[in-house]
């Protein structure tokens, strides 16, 4: 029943990717694409699913092993070869040299050199039986804290740790730790950290988890107000201080100062939210149907800033610094604002390694369910 309901959330937030016309991205098929070397295969417009910075460095991650980088602050981007054709979901840099990126069945790549090359990495975990097995469940969201240390979170409750940067543990949570009722094999959507102590973890379920000593231990915050004690979240954010997060029907959660309590300051809005960028009073949150919206007085209202019509969903959005900010989305959107949300250009992405010359084809996307999770989704 547990894995069941799991599945049953992929299928339908495929169902509703499919539906938002995520088929008519481009393949690059031609005679110059080698089917041995997964660099040759450039998928132009790739969906991208998160975005990240570090200074004026920045990094996007998303469909057919998609990731771009840029180094002034997303004004122009360069596509590096990745060595997977894995989904990949989440990307994170500790400084402008090291950092992760996670995806589909278990993917995480690594890159010492900010994004100019990137290592697979395997990951085994033990099995009921004590035996090990590959890694296979998709991974959402991860944390780098340091050049060698991160967090990942994924599907099935899935928590993992590197320590040496290298090689992953398995983190175990009790079925008490997350402070509810509801089963331990949960989506995780979403891992942050502010420090090398502080951080938080995010998912289904409203599961909302908080460490003050490097994810060591977590503790689940059971007090949220005025919202679902089960709203699905999809992302979490945290900068200034606080945190919050970001979910269904318009739902946006903000935290006290050490994490125990939530308050509501939802968005007028019935589209699933599936972004967050928080610093301090300053949010900026996207999500389906191409919404937008920011904030200066931590949620209290929250406006609709001036930026090209769109209908593309957005997935990920980062604060680059003080004035500027970066959403990401479908298609290969990118938007760049350069006054803190308050308008918004769209940002030329790189030209494709070799033009495309055949068909168009669809794959496995993670965002967006226009309906409750368990109701129709992926």
């Amino acid at each position: 029943m547990r894995a069941s309901r799991s599945e049953r959330i992929k299928r339908a937030l495929l169902t509703v990717a499919v539906a938002l016309g995520l088929s008519s991205l481009a393949l690059v098929v031609g005679a110059a694409l080698d089917p041995a070397r997964l660099e040759t295969w450039k998928l132009p417009k790739a969906s991208l699913f998160a975005v990240t910075s570090h200074g004026e460095n920045v990094w996007a991650c998303g469909y057919w092993g998609t990731i771009l980088r840029s180094s002034d602050g997303g004004r122009t981007w360069s596509q590096p070869d990745t060595p997977t054709a894995d989904t990949l979901f989440a990307v994170s840099f500790a400084d402008d040299k090291n950092g992760f990126a996670v995806g589909a069945l278990g993917t995480i790549l690594r890159s010492t050199d900010g994004g100019a090359t990137w290592t697979k990495q395997a990951v085994q975990v033990p099995d009921e039986t004590g035996a090990t097995h590959p890694l296979d469940v998709n991974l959402f969201g991860v944390a780098a804290i340091s050049a060698n240390e991160a967090f990942a979170v994924g599907d099935l409750g899935t928590v993992l740790r590197t320590r040496d940067g290298s090689t992953w543990e398995k983190v175990t949570f009790d079925a008490a730790t997350y402070a509810d009722d509801n089963v331990p094999d949960r989506i995780l959507n979403g891992v942050v950290f502010t420090s090398p102590t502080e951080g938080w973890i995010g998912g289904e379920f409203a599961t909302l988890l908080r460490t003050h000593d490097g994810g060591n231990t977590w503790t689940g915050a059971r007090q949220i107000t005025g919202a679902p004690s089960d709203l699905y979240l999809f992302d979490v954010s945290a900068g200034g201080g606080n945190a919050a997060a970001v979910g269904l029907a318009g739902g946006v959660l903000v935290a006290n100062p050490d994490g125990s309590e939530w308050t509501s300051h939802s968005v007028d809005t019935t589209a699933g939210l599936f972004a967050i960028a928080w610093q301090g009073q300053r949010g900026i949150t996207a999500g389906d149907r191409g919404v937008l919206f920011v904030t200066s007085d931590g949620g209290a209202t929250w406006t609709e800033p001036k930026r090209p019509k769109l209908f593309n969903w957005l997935a990920s959005a980062a604060f680059v610094s003080d004035r500027e900010a970066i959403v990401v989305g479908e298609a290969g959107l990118i938007l760049r604002s350069e006054d803190g949300g308050q308008t918004w250009t769209t940002a030329a992405l790189p030209a494709p390694a070799v033009e495309p010359n055949l068909r168009g084809m669809g794959g496995p996307q993670k965002p967006a369910p226009a309906e409750k999770p368990g109701d129709a989704k992926h």
